[in-house]
């Protein structure tokens, strides 16, 4: 098989693998939340405090833009704004009470993946299967 091919089965299986994924969570979690929502939250679960500009920058995206979704999910209660003390025109974003149920729920999606993953896979197939996903990671990074 030639390279070039590899690399095409390898983007064509993660993203079918995200596509199963993003079904199944959103099954299991009955929120209605956009792609564009759904990132802006995990990353608001994986770095708490986060401010806009550090969420725009890491999604790719304009300053309005993510304005526009921190505007909506605050409104619907995932979200809130925490003033800086320092700097009164800054502020974070933290988890509202609608989103820190939405981290309980994908805590709980992600323990019904765990039992999938190792009712298919050895532990050591695991570790492999981890080690490398790292690696193609960082080949974007």
């Amino acid at each position: 098989m030639k390279t070039n091919n590899v690399a095409e089965l390898i983007n064509h299986t993660i993203e079918d693998i995200w596509i199963v994924l993003e079904k199944m969570e959103r099954d299991y979690t009955k929120f209605n939340l956009n792609n564009q929502q759904a990132v802006l939250l995990a990353l608001v679960i994986r770095h708490p405090s986060i401010s806009p500009s550090e969420i725009a920058e890491k999604m790719t995206i304009t300053k309005s833009a993510v304005s526009q979704q921190i505007a909506k999910l605050e409104k619907d209660g995932y979200i809130i704004k925490r003033q800086h003390v320092d700097d009164k025109r800054g502020y974070s974003i933290e988890l509202g009470e609608k989103g820190l149920l939405y981290k309980q729920e994908g805590e709980a999606f992600n323990q019904e993946i765990t039992k999938k993953y190792q009712a298919h896979l050895s532990d050591e197939e695991l570790v492999n299967v981890l080690e490398v996903l790292e690696k193609l990671k960082n080949v974007f990074l």
